[in-house]
């Protein structure tokens, strides 16, 4: 006969196991054996380093240092109108980040995610659009993190036109770490080690900011 749970621990875990699918393995089995899987090509984000370009310098004396050329692909061209639609900066923007990680973090932290049964999730998406952006322009994107808030990472995105430096799109992202089954968790300290170099910073810890409220510009 098995002896029933005691501690609270103990009885999280019983819980779960009771209430899991036949077959479905535990959090901690999930992704275990996972590797790296290389996500190269990104969609619309050119791998390597970015050809020069006024729109490229702009973003590095901003201080950007993950740097790429996006070009935009047919799912962002309106339906009406050869300029850009309202949901290509979302998608380059995810790209962006994706690119980020496959490019200055992996193989070590997407293996530590899958392995550990984590995910990484957008908590919260601003996005301030600056101008308007047409098929056949090229743009500069760059991704940056800045914040570590709580248990929130904040990153700041631009996209510029890579000839012009016009700026297409702004972004402010709340990413937050979760296990599979829902609990939001600490980003490890390596993670941040790893970001610093990229970054060539360290990123700053803020504690007791109020959350910022959102609302177009004035």
């Amino acid at each position: 006969m098995s002896k029933p749970p005691t501690g609270p621990s103990e009885r999280r875990e019983h819980s779960r196991a009771s209430a899991r699918e036949p077959g479905i393995p535990a959090r901690s089995e999930r992704g275990r054996s996972a590797d790296w899987r290389d996500p190269w090509p990104v969609v619309g984000v050119r791998r390597g380093d970015p050809e020069p370009s006024p729109g490229v310098a702009a973003l590095r004396a901003d201080g950007y240092r993950a740097v790429f050329d996006v070009d935009p692909v047919d799912a962002d061209r309106d339906e009406y109108q050869d300029h850009l639609n309202n949901t290509a900066a979302v998608r380059m923007f995810n790209e962006l980040r994706i690119a980020y990680v496959a490019d200055r973090l992996a193989p070590d932290w997407p293996r530590y995610v899958r392995r550990n049964g984590l995910g990484v999730v957008v908590r919260e998406l601003h996005v301030q659009y600056d101008s308007e952006g047409w098929m056949h322009e090229r743009y500069a994107g760059a991704t940056r993190y800045v914040q570590r808030r709580g248990k929130a990472a904040i990153v700041e995105q631009r996209l510029v036109e890579a000839a012009t430096t016009r700026s297409f799109a702004t972004a402010s992202v709340v990413q937050l770490l979760v296990e599979f089954d829902g609990g939001v968790v600490e980003w490890p300290a390596f993670f941040w080690e790893m970001v610093a170099v990229v970054e060539e910073q360290p990123i700053p810890t803020v504690t007791g900011a109020p959350r910022a409220q959102w609302r177009p510009p004035e």
